[in-house]
């Protein structure tokens, strides 16, 4: 055998290799990915925002409310799968308006800007607060209602998404 042959072969075991550590790595990924799956809301907090929704002054003037599907806590370099524990009531003018986040406990309200970006609204607190509420308010991408709650706590972040219902 020459030395072309040689470092034809010795290519193709390489290839071979690489091939299987790909597909290895990407079985690992995926396994990574199904461990972190959502954890779904506690009944307490449905029950907290049904019993909100119906009998409270935020519901009755709020243009949307919002309940969470998932909530990843991340800090460290990592994400993890953690019970949603916050809803959402939004009232909002052109210019101002007010976010509510709610908890099993209670809710505190927030004076907020909002900002129209195409599809999307965003609600950032007016008081610096490090919060940014994000629901996609017109319906070409066919998500109308999904949003994102993004709050920081000290070097972290906690990351909430769902659906909102428009009452208004």
């Amino acid at each position: 055998m020459d030395k072309k042959n040689i470092a034809i072969v010795l290519l193709i075991i390489a290839l071979g290799v690489a091939i299987y550590f790909v597909f290895q790595n990407s079985e690992t990924l995926k396994q990574e990915i199904s461990a972190t799956k959502a954890i779904p809301p506690s009944q307490e907090l449905k029950v907290a925002y049904e019993e909100s929704s119906q009998h409270s002054a935020m519901a009755d003037i709020a243009e949307f409310s919002c309940f969470p599907t998932s909530r990843f806590d991340c800090g460290g370099g990592s994400c993890t799968p953690k019970v949603p524990a916050t809803y959402y009531f939004v009232d909002y003018g052109t210019e101002s308006g007010t976010y509510f986040r709610c908890d099993a406990k209670g809710c505190d309200s927030y004076p907020v800007s909002v900002n129209q970006s195409g599809e999307f609204t965003q609600f950032i607190p007016l008081q610096g607060q490090a919060m940014l509420f994000k629901v996609a308010t017109g319906d070409i991408l066919g998500n109308k209602g999904e949003f994102i709650d993004i709050a920081t706590f000290g070097t972290g972040t906690i990351i909430s998404s769902g659906k909102c219902e428009f009452t208004k």
